[in-house]
């Protein structure tokens, strides 16, 4: 129930507020698609659901997989400045004590667009993100984490003809500094990222495919969402996962699939799948 009333106003004011939304994930001829564990650095009005089954880690949880769905949107009141909110319920939910099944502690995500240029097809972008503490299920932690980032996406359409067949790559990624209001609670840095080849570009600028679709309107995916602690019983321990995939990009939503391989035992074990719906709001 708090999640619900905390999400209420920015769907209510997404919804109202969805005929000035601007292009969004656009640079120069490139469109960047939001990925579905590591943000990307646009602002923009969406909404976007998330489906799937994940591997949990930990050393208690190794052979153990939990089936989550996650909700949110995001609204842009100013050019170039977004807030965004998720609300993550998981059936098998570590984050809380004691474990049980439901939300997680409520996640948000603030940033200001600094960069867009066209040319360079490169965008950069500041904020913060994190969980905000008691917004979660019974049993969920009362700390807030916030972390400082930098977002960032490179599409490489710059480069010469000679590596033509190049140009479809694009990069995306987020730097953060990861603290807790909890002073007992370790730090960590957050380096997830995206590698990137858009048949979509391929077909659009650099030379007719002569595919049909779906295939012209594919980009394929490999995310990276990786974590190091750096502090604390955890120090020095890297997390993550290595999620292959697909987005196909549609006139007015994205859906993507991708699996999700954990890169050490610490990070679970088994595969899971993730699947998204993402919707803009606006041209």
């Amino acid at each position: 129930m708090k999640l619900a009333f905390i999400c209420m106003p920015l769907l209510a004011s997404l919804l109202l507020n969805w005929s000035v939304a601007n292009a969004h994930g656009i640079a120069g001829n490139r469109y960047f698609p939001p990925t579905i564990s590591v943000e990307d650095p646009y602002a923009g009005y969406e909404m976007h659901a998330v489906v799937g089954r994940v591997p949990i880690g930990g050393s208690n949880n190794s052979n153990a997989m939990s089936s989550n769905l996650m909700i949110g949107g995001g609204i842009e009141p100013m050019d170039g400045f977004g807030i965004a909110i998720d609300g993550l319920y998981r059936n098998h939910n570590v984050n809380l004590t004691p474990e049980a099944n439901g939300f997680d502690n409520l996640y948000y995500t603030i940033k200001k667009e600094l960069t867009i240029n066209d040319e360079r097809e490169f965008a950069f972008t500041v904020g913060v993100n994190g969980q905000v503490g008691g917004t979660g299920g019974s049993g969920v932690a009362n700390s807030t984490t916030y972390a400082p980032s930098v977002f960032y996406a490179k599409g490489f359409g710059d480069l010469p003809n000679s590596m033509r067949l190049l140009k479809p790559f694009a990069v995306t990624g987020v730097l953060g500094y990861q603290m807790s209001t909890d002073q007992g609670q370790p730090t960590a840095l957050n380096w997830g990222f995206t590698l990137q080849y858009s048949f979509l570009y391929l077909n659009q600028h650099v030379r007719p495919t002569g595919w049909g679709e779906p295939w012209n309107s594919l980009v394929a995916v490999v995310e990276f969402p990786l974590q190091t602690c750096l502090s604390g019983f955890c120090n020095g321990q890297v997390t993550g996962s290595v999620n292959p995939g697909l987005v196909w990009v549609g006139p007015a939503f994205n859906l993507s699939a991708e699996a999700v391989f954990p890169i050490n035992n610490q990070s679970g074990r088994g595969v899971g799948m993730l699947f998204q719906i993402h919707k803009f709001f606006g041209k």
